[in-house]
């Protein structure tokens, strides 16, 4: 597998930023695309350097693109003007897809999308919100809360930032994407993926839920981010 790091302007921040880019070594292009979305406290380069990524995509005809969130949650922050321009879905969903077309072999229709903790709230976030831009989602050990911890002063729609109301909007749609999540019996974040569970049941919206032994570390998310790539090769349909 090849892995680029990637640097463009962003209109949505105003400013370089940088991503990376797994690229397959199977298959012929154009590719489908999974974008993978980092915790609170890593970066871009995170689920390259600490987990065993690259090696398990080696045999899906694949493209990994993997974005900076900083500390966003991936959302859109309040700014003024261009100083401190914090447009972190837009980044994902306007600026990064739009760079990535433009230099590399994409195939035209929706994504698949996962994460985990901040990333886990934001690849479920974007993802039921986005339906038509996303069609496999999986999130591991996600902060679901993060949409109702935020101050309403600070982003630019408190109701858009909680995951609940995109998963009401999606049950009432006839076309949803494929939806699963997982989260360690041992990890401080089990009530709110337990209670995002018992929500998506209440609702009658189709998913995955499942719980393993283990708590909020890489050798968790390295060992069941496998699980996650075989759904969405099948969605998206590579396998």
């Amino acid at each position: 597998m090849g892995v680029a790091s990637v640097q463009f302007h962003s209109p949505a921040l105003g400013k370089s930023v940088t991503y990376r880019v797994i690229l397959p070594e199977v298959g012929t292009g154009p590719f489908p695309v999974l974008m993978q979305l980092h915790g609170l406290s890593d970066d871009d380069s995170a689920w390259i350097q600490r987990s065993n990524l690259v090696r398990h995509v080696a045999d899906f005809p694949l493209i990994v693109v993997l974005p900076d969130g900083g500390t966003s949650g991936y959302l859109n922050w309040r700014s003024h003007d261009r100083l401190g321009k914090q447009n972190y879905e837009d980044l994902l969903i306007d600026d990064l897809p739009a760079h990535l077309t433009r230099h590399f072999q994409v195939r035209p229709g929706a994504w698949a999308i996962g994460g985990l903790s901040m990333g886990g709230y934001g690849a479920m976030r974007l993802g039921l919100k986005y339906p038509d831009r996303f069609a496999s989602i999986w999130a591991h050990s996600s902060a679901f809360h993060i949409g109702q911890l935020v101050e309403p002063s600070f982003v630019a729609d408190t109701e858009d930032a909680d995951v609940y109301v995109h998963a009401d909007r999606v049950a009432r749609m006839p076309t949803r994407p494929a939806i699963a999540f997982d989260c360690g019996a041992d990890d401080e974040l089990i009530g709110y993926n337990r209670a995002f569970h018992a929500h998506l049941e209440a609702l009658g919206l189709a998913h995955h839920y499942a719980e393993h032994p283990g708590g909020h570390t890489w050798d968790y998310w390295d060992t069941h981010v496998q699980e996650a790539l075989r759904q969405h090769a099948q969605i998206l349909g590579l396998a």
